[in-house]
């Protein structure tokens, strides 16, 4: 089995060309892990714009090809999402 780290500075997420998977690699340091739940609020939402030098609708095209992907889940309710814990499970 390979272990990968996808939440440290030096993983894989930032490392990709896709900027998408950095800014997945933000929303997993905003989640609140217990319940795999991310909000994406305005707050959260401007703290990665601001980290990642990118515009609104930049972000929302991200959030919206990592939900497509199923990387991230909507969770109906608006502006929360969870992460698919069926990508970790062998």
């Amino acid at each position: 089995m390979i272990a990968v780290y996808v939440d440290v500075k030096d993983g894989v997420l930032l490392s990709s060309k896709d900027k998408s998977y950095h800014a997945l690699y933000h929303i997993l340091l905003q989640m609140d892990h217990q319940r795999n739940i991310w909000y994406a609020d305005t707050h959260n939402k401007k703290e990665i714009e601001s980290r990642l030098c990118i515009s609104t609708s930049t972000l929302a095209k991200y959030i919206s090809s990592l939900t497509e992907r199923r990387l991230l889940l909507h969770e109906g309710t608006k502006g929360r999402y969870s992460l698919n814990k069926e990508i970790f499970s062998l």
